[in-house]
């Protein structure tokens, strides 16, 4: 299932998958941040997200580094292509950016697991099929959507201590 880094509490899941948070706060840094550093920052929280995330894979517990630095990171692109037309502030923006985020990380994460699996030697980390996993990740991904609402409301109440350009909120 899809419940690699999300919120400990399992109150918030549905249909099994839990919202991250850490795509909340990814899609919060590449919404404000400088494109540079929305770009690293994203990528960090993403091998972050790797690296507390063990897969078992033939029978061992193995941290791959990769397929979240590189989904969040081209998630950050994907929304810094587009943050110019939104209005940043806005809880509806931050949770449309939490999507865009989680679906290229989701699309991202199961392509590369799904071509490491076709190796002579490769496994998958899900059972059934890569489209059925697709789905569970898009599934996740609209949950952690759904959750930025709040959570990018709660992101913006200390928004001064982010140090992003113009980061002095309009009073």
């Amino acid at each position: 299932g899809v419940q690699t880094c999300a919120l400990p509490i399992s109150a918030f899941a549905f249909g099994g998958a839990t919202p991250s948070l850490v795509g909340c706060v990814a899609a919060f840094v590449a919404l404000h941040a400088e494109r540079r550093r929305a770009w690293w920052g994203c990528w960090v929280l993403g091998l972050l997200l790797d690296l507390s995330s063990p897969m078992a894979i033939g029978g061992a517990v193995t941290f791959v580094p990769g397929p979240f630095a590189l989904g969040f990171a081209l998630g950050a692109a994907l929304v810094l292509s587009v943050r110019a037309e939104v209005m940043r502030r806005s809880m509806v923006a931050a949770s449309v950016a939490t999507l865009a985020m989680m679906v290229m990380a989701s699309l991202v994460w199961t392509t590369l697991w799904a071509v490491r699996g076709w190796w002579p030697d490769g496994e998958w980390p899900w059972t059934g099929s890569a489209a059925g996993e697709l789905w569970r990740r898009l599934l996740w991904s609209a949950t952690t959507a759904i959750a930025a609402l709040p959570v990018s409301w709660l992101l913006g109440r200390t928004f001064d201590h982010w140090a992003f350009p113009a980061s002095r909120r309009r009073r």
